[in-house]
């Protein structure tokens, strides 16, 4: 009797606990609702506007690929898009309108770190989060934990490798650093990341504790490649966005200056190769992918990508994918895969539980398998690998990986 009483209490508790699991996987694949919203806050006008156009593409993209594979559990994806214009202002409001007004569930964005500074400490208080996909400024996600993330390398990673290649193509020796003190990670760049990876690299910085310095915009550079040019180094690291690069390149070329010229990530922005044309060629730069990638995943992307750019923000600068598109595209399934797994419901009840379990995912993401992201690290800076590109034959071609 004993025995047989064992038997039926071991059956049902069986029957109880594979009711459970099946309740538990039932719960976590259950969405609900007509849409999934996701917000993007990038610059569709400013000097940042053609990079923003293709983030918005690359995030497009991807909506584009998961929907057409049925959403998510049946729930198509929706993407809704505010115009941070490439200034802190313009972002408040768009965060604000993407949290408030269109309640979505995260955000792909801003684009600049100088944004990000004021965009970030918003999302916290709004409990929501947001997924830089440019700004690399070292320290930025780390001082506005939970709800920050960039999916990007901050300078200082980037800012390592192509020094070396740098130093080691032009036998360099010595270096006069000129910084934009008006963008923050161009600031940054000049102030605090290039100084210590120049000098482990045994490089001589004749401008001293100062960098030459601009700002955002500035209409012409002829005094600072004056002073530059006095100096006669071996080569310049240029804490500048795109725009700013090619002026002040071509302003030094214009003076006579031969000598080659290096940046990061910020610098690869702009269409620097196809505008600068000679007077760039030979620039330095780092990023986290190119076209040359050859993976499955890289080569997903770039056909959605090209498929979407044909009737969205179509124009000569936004056909092409560079990295920061791949960060949106990869940004998006990083959103999606978080709901999957933490049984996001999508109810409107639940959007406070939800976006916290968007950040909760996303904290603790190490092992993501996307274009060109792995996940984040312990204070929400991106998990990438380091592509060196120099501009040769009026494109950015690489130079090494590691």
């Amino acid at each position: 009797m004993q025995k047989k009483y064992g038997l039926f209490f071991g059956i049902v508790f069986s029957i109880i606990a594979v009711s459970l699991i099946l309740t538990g996987i039932t719960t976590a694949q259950a969405v609900e609702g007509k849409e999934i919203k996701i917000g993007m806050a990038i610059p569709l006008s400013g000097h940042g506007a053609n990079a923003g156009k293709r983030e918005a593409i690359g995030a497009q993209a991807a909506v584009d690929v998961i929907n057409a594979a049925g959403g998510v559990n049946g729930v198509p994806l929706k993407l809704y898009i505010e115009d941070t214009a490439s200034n802190p202002q313009d972002a408040v409001h768009a965060v604000r309108k993407l949290a408030g007004d269109e309640k979505v569930i995260a955000i792909v964005g801003p684009h600049y770190s100088s944004v990000a500074e004021t965009t970030f400490p918003l999302g916290n208080q709004l409990k929501i989060v947001q997924i830089a996909v440019a700004s690399s400024k070292p320290g930025l996600a780390a001082a506005n934990r939970p709800y920050a993330f960039r999916n990007t390398l901050t300078e200082d990673k980037i800012a390592g490798a192509v020094i070396k290649d740098f130093k080691d193509r032009y036998n360099i020796k010595t270096v006069a650093i000129m910084a934009d003190i008006k963008d923050a990670v161009s600031r940054a760049l000049g102030t605090k990341v290039f100084p210590p990876a120049l000098k482990a690299q045994g490089i001589e910085i004749v401008t001293g504790d100062k960098p030459i310095t601009f700002q955002t915009n500035d209409a012409q550079f002829k005094a600072q490649i004056t002073k530059l040019k006095a100096m006669n180094p071996d080569g310049i690291a240029l804490g500048a966005l795109g725009p700013d690069a090619l002026n002040i390149i071509t302003e030094a070329r214009r003076q006579g200056m031969k000598q080659p010229f290096f940046g990061t990530a910020p610098i690869v922005e702009g269409e620097l190769p196809q505008k600068g044309g000679k007077a760039v060629a030979g620039t330095f730069a780092g990023t986290i992918w190119h076209l040359g990638v050859d993976t499955p995943a890289s080569r997903e992307f770039v056909k959605a990508y090209k498929n979407r750019a044909k009737d969205m923000y179509s124009g000569p600068y936004t056909a092409t994918p560079d990295y920061y598109p791949v960060n949106s595209y990869d940004a998006v399934y990083m959103i999606v895969s978080g709901i999957k797994s933490k049984g996001v419901t999508n109810k409107p009840g639940d959007l406070e539980k939800d976006r916290a379990k968007i950040m909760q995912y996303m904290t603790n993401l190490k092992d993501f398998k996307g274009v060109a992201s792995k996940g984040f690290n312990d204070v929400g800076d991106g998990l990438k690998d380091v592509h060196v590109l120099e501009i040769k034959d009026g494109q950015w071609k690489v130079v090494t990986s590691d």
